[in-house]
């Protein structure tokens, strides 16, 4: 009987875990969304773009939410390829019942402007996993207009967003009329402009 309710605590915990999964990659643009199980997907980027607010997708993976059922009775999963700054694409599971939270770049794009250095967005991590770290960026602006962070790590970005990998500074700015950016890898250092 102990034994029984033990695995049953874990199962349940497991099941709440992965519907509870939230996407913690940040930044980029939505280039496709496809749902569905193995060779059986749809094509939800429409539906996928909807949630995008202010550069932020919400959602729920659902077949309700997306209105289609490519794979009825079989467990789905949603497919999102975001291009980053630097053009690489990264693509993102979620399965069936999670939820997103995925920071996006705004639909326009950025715009801004002045010539002078603006901080757009920055975020540290890598794999998948990043901590927006936009102010603590915009925070380090010199009175000259400049950004110098001697040493870029887990104490001057003020936290680890995934212990198990090695991490990068992406910072996305506009400088003098022109969007730009840089990638610093962990224990480098940033300079801009």
């Amino acid at each position: 009987m102990k034994k029984w309710i033990i695995r049953s605590v874990i199962g349940v915990g497991s099941c709440l875990f992965l519907f509870a999964i939230s996407a913690a990659a940040q930044g980029g643009e939505l280039v496709r969304a496809e749902y569905g199980d193995g060779a059986r997907r749809a094509d939800v980027t429409q539906q996928v773009r909807a949630f995008i607010h202010d550069g932020v997708l919400r959602m729920d993976v659902t077949d309700g939410v997306l209105h289609v059922d490519p794979a009825y009775g079989h467990l789905k999963e949603l497919f999102i390829a975001v291009r980053h700054w630097d053009g690489q694409i990264e693509e993102f599971r979620f399965p069936e019942h999670a939820h997103i939270n995925l920071v996006l770049d705004p639909e326009g794009g950025y715009r801004f402007e002045g010539r002078e250095l603006h901080i757009m967005r920055a975020f540290y991590g890598n794999n998948g996993h990043f901590n927006d770290v936009t102010e603590i960026i915009r925070a380090s602006k010199r009175p000259d207009g400049t950004v110098f962070i001697g040493l870029v790590n887990n104490n001057t970005m003020h936290g680890d967003p995934d212990p198990s990998v090695h991490k990068v500074l992406r910072v996305l700015y506009w400088f003098e009329g022109q969007r730009r950016q840089v990638v610093v890898q962990e224990n480098g250092e940033l300079r801009l402009p």
